[in-house]
């Protein structure tokens, strides 16, 4: 949900955190174990708002800087047992969300303007699938000119 500070409740603040930071990094914990006997991969989906929010997104962007910072911690954290973790920062990707939160700015939707959603599914598997000589730790996607 989009909204200033001042009138984002605490309701929302909660819902947001649980979905875009507590749940990542509750799964990442449960996993853990078979992510370093694997010497897996985590891949997190950020957003744009991860590295800079604007006015209204307040809650949102901080759910997303939190997951910045998980991901920062876990690959340091777990650098020696061969984990690799990346995060990918899409920007407005044609999705019903976008389309939700051009309802909330009072805007027109066009999706031909946004990003395809397999362009960020792209960008995931390339990144999934570099030689464990490489990482990509963090990664922009914008779109097109």
């Amino acid at each position: 949900e989009l909204g200033p500070v001042a009138e984002t409740t605490p309701k929302v603040w909660d819902e947001t955190l649980a979905v875009n930071l507590t749940g990542p990094a509750e799964l990442t914990r449960l996993l853990l174990p078979r992510l370093r006997a694997a010497r897996g991969h985590v891949v997190f989906v950020n957003s744009g708002a991860g590295l800079s929010a604007g006015p209204g997104w307040g809650a949102y962007g901080a759910s997303k800087h939190g997951l910045k910072a998980l991901a920062d911690a876990l690959r340091a954290e777990e650098a020696g047992s061969g984990v690799r973790v990346t995060t990918v920062y899409p920007g407005r990707t044609a999705t019903p969300m976008q389309a939700k939160v051009h309802r909330q700015e009072g805007r027109e939707y066009e999706p031909g303007r946004w990003i395809d959603p397999e362009s960020v599914a792209t960008t995931l598997l390339t990144a999934l699938d570099l030689p464990r000589d490489a990482q990509l730790t963090d990664v922009s996607v914008r779109p097109g000119p």
